[in-house]
């Protein structure tokens, strides 16, 4: 049974509250919590409840998957690693690039 690192959620609440420009009181009051619970759940020092989390995953933009699981940090680094090289191509080189991604899906069982 998997269970929850607090402290490295609130890492990662922590870095997407900064990533966004956003205080711990400007969070606080998007998500209708006090600015001290924050601190807390950043810390780990407190546990959040799955209302809290959906509440602050909705402000920064997040699922929930990532917030909870590990491993959904590791799949973020390698599509934000692949969309890094995809947004340096040209419109006909991206165009090509799907069809090539299609084209492997299609049939990736065979490969």
């Amino acid at each position: 049974m998997l269970s929850v690192d607090y402290v490295l959620v609130g890492q990662k609440i922590k870095e997407k509250r900064l990533q966004k420009s956003l205080t711990r009181e400007q969070l606080a009051e998007l998500c209708d919590i006090s600015p001290s619970y924050i601190a807390h759940i950043e810390r780990g020092t407190k546990s959040l409840s799955l209302e809290t989390a959906v509440k602050i995953c909705s402000v920064l933009n997040v699922s929930l998957d990532y917030l909870l699981l590990d491993e959904i940090q590791n799949n973020d680094r390698i599509f934000n690693a692949i969309q890094t090289e995809i947004n340096s191509l040209s419109q006909s080189q991206k165009e090509k690039f799907i069809k090539f991604a299609r084209l492997i899906l299609k049939n990736i069982d065979e490969l």
